[in-house]
């Protein structure tokens, strides 16, 4: 697992023991991804919602060249969290519950 985005949140996912990149602009997080999406087992990132926010049709461009890693955004530091679990399990997963 690997998280992306805003270097205050990097050192929590740290803390929790995931791998992280700081970045400071949306162009950044694009650049991040597309280099962490050829790393061998890796599963699952995670995008700060802040920066993936600006740069929505580049990520989802992104999603759709790979099966794997699965790319996941996540509140950020100025998102509220509003999380429907159900849609979120539904649409890794590729089954509707």
């Amino acid at each position: 697992m690997l998280f992306i985005g805003d270097p205050l949140l990097v050192d929590g996912y740290r803390l929790a023991g995931i791998d992280s990149i700081a970045v400071n602009s949306p162009e950044s997080l694009i650049e991040s991804l597309k280099t962490s999406v050829t790393k061998d087992g890796l599963a699952i990132i995670l995008l700060d919602q802040d920066y993936a926010s600006k740069v929505k049709e580049e990520v989802y461009n992104i999603k759709l060249k790979r099966e794997l890693p699965v790319i996941i955004e996540v509140p950020g530091r100025h998102t509220a969290a509003e999380v429907d679990l159900k849609a979120t399990v539904s649409r890794i997963m590729g089954v509707k519950i």
